[in-house]
């Protein structure tokens, strides 16, 4: 005969209710876990007509940006910056060779010299003539042929001095001075190179004039105009000035079919051309939710707030947040109107806790204390 079998399944609840009888445990009640009994500041969330943005990044530059060029070819003799210099208007930056200028320099004096001494010949003559025909003595033909030739005297004279003049002009452009107040930022020729007309040498920018430059697109270019304030932010630099729109180019680029806007920074403190910076735009007015930024809680970098039930249960929620506003945070999505907040509590609130609400205190602290107990754990 073969030995009965038992299903072992069917022994272990017998076993373990036997084991809690002969420990004086009932075997019918399990242990609850109601939460604490918390005091807590709690808000009403309701939306509220906020300033619309839009926003844009861009780049620091300066408005004071002069690309030195030479008006005369030659080499470059002598360049007496470096990169980095600070310049004054009207200090000497380079020079170039002038020997060919000095070259026909002479010449123009020597062809003025030449039209002189035909200038002053041809007024004798005319002088002459003119009494011999006021005397009958020559022709008026004659006398008519001295007259345009003295004429001819006095163009050929004044080209030679408008030609004189040119080439000393150009003999000054063969001393090359910064037009302004600066820094010069780029050097894009060396002693020795050979300087062409129009041909970029040095780069010379104020740095007292910082200025943004971005570009916004053609949806929302009817909302902004110069003179318009704008929230610019220079993370490089730690920097979160005001602005104001200096220039909105009316022409924009087909391509992209954005234009480009210049904005001033009220503050420049650390920040240089060429930074990364973001603008924001004001474009309108719309309805949202803004909380303190105390009352966020954050869990694994996400933020969360403590939503508080009809029972005055608390209950940990993610938000999808947006802009920062004057210590208020706009909330995208998570919360609706209606519904109520804790945004600040004695001790650390965990969901599940009994929420004791109070009215907000905006003096009792740090709205952020207390609200980091199950940061880790589960909502």
């Amino acid at each position: 005969m073969k030995p009965r079998t038992y299903p072992i399944h069917g022994l272990i609840p017998g076993l373990l209710a036997l084991a809690l009888v002969a420990c004086g445990e009932p075997a019918s009640e399990a242990p609850t876990d109601t939460g604490a009994t918390v005091d807590a500041e709690v808000i009403d969330v309701a939306p509220r007509e906020i300033t619309e943005t839009y926003t844009t990044t861009g780049t620091l530059i300066t408005d004071d940006r002069v690309e030195i060029a030479s008006r005369v070819m030659g080499y470059i003799r002598s360049m007496n910056v470096e990169e980095g210099n600070k310049v004054r208007k009207g200090q000497l930056l380079l020079t170039i060779d002038p020997t060919e200028i000095q070259a026909r320099l002479e010449e123009a004096q020597a062809r003025l010299a030449q039209a002189n001494a035909r200038m002053a010949e041809a007024n004798a003559d005319l002088q002459r003539y003119r009494k011999l025909f006021e005397q009958h003595i020559v022709a008026a033909t004659a006398f008519r042929k001295i007259e345009l030739a003295a004429q001819l005297a006095d163009q050929e004279q004044r080209a030679a001095q408008a030609t004189l003049s040119r080439v000393r002009i150009e003999l000054q452009y063969a001393e090359i001075r910064s037009p302004v107040d600066g820094v010069v930022v780029k050097k894009h020729r060396q002693k020795g190179d050979i300087a062409t007309p129009g041909a970029p040498l040095l780069t010379v920018e104020n740095p007292d004039n910082i200025v943004m430059r971005t570009y916004i697109r053609e949806d929302h270019v009817q909302h902004i105009k110069a003179g318009d304030a704008v929230r610019i932010t220079v993370d490089a630099a730690h920097l979160n000035t005001d602005g104001v729109i200096t220039q909105v180019v009316p022409a924009g680029d087909p391509e992209t079919h954005s234009y480009m806007v210049k904005a001033a920074l009220k503050e420049t403190r650390g920040v240089r051309t060429g930074m990364f910076a973001r603008a924001d735009f004001s474009v309108g007015q719309k309805w949202g939710i803004l909380l303190p930024q105390g009352a966020l809680v954050m869990r694994a970098d996400l933020p969360g707030v403590y939503v508080v039930d009809s029972q005055d249960r608390a209950h940990f929620r993610m938000l999808r947040t947006g802009r920062h506003i004057e210590g208020e945070v706009e909330i995208l999505a998570g919360l609706s109107g209606g519904e109520r907040v804790a945004i600040r509590s004695d001790v650390a609130l965990h969901s599940g806790d009994h929420v004791v609400a109070r009215a907000p205190n905006e003096g009792s602290g740090d709205a952020n204390s207390g609200k980091t107990g199950d940061e880790a754990g589960a909502p």
